[in-house]
């Protein structure tokens, strides 16, 4: 009985596996028609198609693999690893399209689809950059990795420069620079954005976000006024160029804060002469104060500081009135 059983699985074991692996006399090997490819590039890019229509896409997904896995030179391969690329989307891997566009872009530069993919590729940068970080022990994901929507708005500059998508790219780049407190990238970031594409609709708010930049980049450098100087100087030129903008309010009370800044920077060295009782010198910067910050903070204090040093230096106060004063 037992020699029969055995009998019968060696009888109907070929039977079962028959229509799954076959033997090829060409390569001498065992082959399974459900992982080989299709007879031509042609076939096997239809056998795709046909799976992608029906959305099954992870089907789809492989049958367009095998084009490019053993047909990567020929005519169907670009338009293969554009749809690897859709299948993802699809399947909302958005990250994982990306990088199969890029393949596109790097591989076949010459693809009809081209502008599609910038286009799809600026979509899933947006994606990203409206969507909330993840969050593991109260640490944003992105505290730990790159942004994603930074390397793809990168590349899209980098590989299509002269696509319409480029200068909104290079402008949203700078926006979440600014965003993550990176304010020297930032700055980099539009003034590349006015320098490569000065007619472009974004070079203007580029200008003003620059100033911005700008600005915040300076409340990190103590007594250097070269980046504020330079801030005040671009919002000054961007209220006067642009009077009905939207962000001109916003671009008014940035610049009174940089002129509130610049105006405490001189208010401390005076207050820091006078300490030293070096109050002629302390007089200078308050001067600075009252002839070119009229419109800051310090300005009546300025003025209410140098009235008494002035009195003090002409003799109508005693010193010992002065030190009481400045308590």
């Amino acid at each position: 009985m037992k020699k029969l059983i055995i009998f019968f699985i060696l009888i109907l074991f070929p039977l079962a596996t028959y229509p799954f692996w076959i033997w090829s006399p060409k390569t001498q090997k065992w082959k399974n028609p459900k992982y080989s490819p299709k007879a031509s590039p042609f076939l096997q890019f239809k056998e795709g198609e046909k799976y992608f229509a029906e959305q099954k896409y992870k089907d789809a997904y492989k049958s367009f693999k095998k084009v490019i896995i053993y047909y990567p030179d020929a005519q169907e391969a670009a338009e293969a690893q554009y749809y690897l690329g859709r299948c993802l989307e699809e399947l909302n891997q958005k990250y994982q399209a990306f990088l199969e566009y890029k393949k596109v872009i790097d591989s076949y530069p010459n693809s009809k689809r081209i502008n599609e993919i910038v286009e799809r590729q600026y979509k899933i940068g947006e994606y990203f950059l409206n969507r909330q970080p993840k969050q593991w022990l109260g640490i944003s994901l992105y505290d730990l990795v790159e942004h994603p929507s930074i390397e793809i708005f990168k590349k899209i500059v980098e590989k299509s420069p002269y696509s319409s998508y480029a200068p909104l790219a290079q402008y949203k780049l700078g926006v979440l620079l600014l965003q993550f407190n990176r304010f020297e990238e930032a700055r980099d970031a539009f003034q590349k954005l006015i320098d490569t594409y000065p007619e472009s609709q974004w070079a203007t708010p580029a200008k003003y976000q620059l100033a911005i930049a700008t600005a915040k980049a300076s409340f990190g450098v103590d007594y250097d006024s070269t980046y504020i100087e330079e801030a005040t100087t671009r919002l000054n030129e961007f209220v006067k160029k642009n009077p009905q903008a939207q962000i001109t309010n916003e671009a008014k009370d940035q610049l009174k804060q940089l002129r509130n800044k610049e105006a405490k920077k001189n208010f401390d060295i005076a207050k820091f002469y006078e300490k030293q009782q070096k109050y002629k010198s302390a007089l200078i910067y308050y001067k600075i104060i009252i002839d070119d910050y009229s419109d800051s903070d310090y300005y009546d204090i300025a003025l209410e500081r140098s009235k008494k040093l002035y009195d003090f230096l002409e003799g109508k106060i005693t010193k010992k009135e002065l030190i009481k004063k400045q308590k």
